[in-house]
């Protein structure tokens, strides 16, 4: 069972802006990249460049700029790409839900307050779409109090420069300017942080799009599950339908079951990318303190690694790795060594040595 058409959608906006999948005159879109200056450099849509089916091959992103709008469609605008039964209503998980969520982005002490609301209703008049995703919709569908979340992982449809523009023009129109906004060229990830401040109060990324030799964006949430490390972070949240979209169509059974289970969606080949899953999996097992985890399928995946995997990790890795280990993987000693007991020796030797280098 599919979701119904566009336009018996409440919330569709009669912009198109263009999708993959849509038809160009060049050709069949494939993907959005990136090409602008990065970091504090300001940018804007003409940084956005537009892939086409047959650029998978090229060293960068081509000389392309993406149209705003488009006519001749055949691209779907999410959840759409998904099935009914992974778009479920908030309310349908707990009752709850829907007026947390608004908590959320109505919370008068949080530093997102006076820009979430403003900057999602600017983005929806391009007729894109923006969701919540990450660790604040992990909270709201576990329970977790509206004054424990730090900042807001947003995702969506808009490409990077676009998405830039826009909450630059909005954070102008109501009196913030004095705020920064960034694009990280090798990830895409899109920030806005406050005046004399490094903490990035909102960080948005496209959905991930796969098949190029640079970061790429696209507009389907299956395609982005596949990128992401466990079921239970390939989850968005509809902030205008009060919607959950379930992108691996596992995420919400396996956060929400008796046990969280930790089932791994991108499983690499790189070392680097190995490592820093193996460093994601002990963040989450170790602040989790009252949850049950299962952790079976990530450990099946673990031990399927060569045993000498992680000595092609070079020096300044290693110390980069250590660095994201000693920062993100905090909790209870006794919590560090149950995850360390648990691992296959193929995971645990990395890991020994990550903490060995951080104390």
């Amino acid at each position: 069972m599919t979701l119904e058409p566009d336009g018996d959608d409440p919330y569709a906006s009669p912009v198109r802006p263009p999708l993959v999948g849509d038809q160009t005159p060049e050709g069949r879109i494939a993907g959005f990249a990136w090409d602008g200056a990065g970091n504090d450099a300001i940018s804007t849509h003409l940084d956005d460049r537009l892939l086409l089916e047959g650029d998978q091959d090229l060293a960068c992103p081509p000389d392309r700029r993406v149209p705003q709008t488009v006519d001749d469609t055949g691209g779907v605008m999410p959840p759409r790409d998904l099935p009914a039964d992974q778009v479920p209503r908030a309310d349908t998980l707990d009752a709850g839900i829907p007026a947390h969520a608004d908590l959320l982005l109505d919370l008068p002490a949080a530093p997102w307050q006076p820009l979430a609301r403003p900057l999602f209703a600017a983005v929806h008049a391009t007729g894109h779409r923006i969701w919540l995703s990450g660790g604040s919709v992990r909270g709201l569908l576990t329970g977790e109090a509206a004054r424990t979340v730090k900042d807001l992982d947003l995702s969506g449809t808009v490409p990077a420069g676009r998405f830039t523009d826009t909450a630059r023009q909005t954070l102008r129109a109501y009196r913030m300017s004095e705020f920064r906004t960034t694009i990280t060229p090798h990830t895409l990830v899109c920030a806005v942080v406050p005046p004399g401040q490094r903490t990035r109060l909102i960080e948005y990324r496209g959905l991930s799009q796969g098949g190029f030799r640079f970061p790429a964006v696209g507009s389907s949430l299956s395609e982005d599950a596949r990128h992401r490390d466990f079921t239970f972070n390939a989850l968005h949240y509809d902030t205008l339908g009060h919607r959950v979209f379930d992108g691996s169509g596992t995420g919400i059974r396996d956060l929400l079951g008796p046990a969280r289970r930790f089932d791994p969606l991108k499983r690499p080949t790189d070392p680097v990318a190995r490592a820093e899953i193996l460093i994601r999996a002990a963040k989450f097992f170790v602040r989790w303190t009252k949850t049950d985890c299962d952790l079976t399928p990530f450990l099946e995946w673990v031990a399927t690694f060569d045993d000498g995997w992680h000595e092609a990790l070079g020096t300044r890795t290693l110390s980069r790795l250590t660095d994201d280990y000693e920062q993100n993987v905090v909790g209870p000693p006794g919590r560090h060594q149950e995850y360390l007991d648990l691992l296959p020796p193929q995971g645990r030797k990395l890991i020994e040595k990550l903490r060995e280098a951080a104390r």
